[in-house]
């Protein structure tokens, strides 16, 4: 049986600077550090734009 991956949450409070939510699909309350951040792949570097 595979864990619940937290997916959908709400933000229920803060407390001492710390964030808590509660995930949607299993009602587990939890500090929303604990989720693994979204890897951002930075691929593209911009270039300036190109003078005519």
């Amino acid at each position: 049986m595979q864990g619940c991956q937290h997916d959908r949450t709400e933000f229920l409070y803060r407390r001492d600077g710390v964030d808590y939510v509660r995930c949607l699909d299993c009602g587990q309350v939890f500090e929303a550090e604990d989720l693994d951040s979204v890897p951002v792949y930075d691929d593209e570097e911009e270039e300036p734009p190109k003078r005519r």
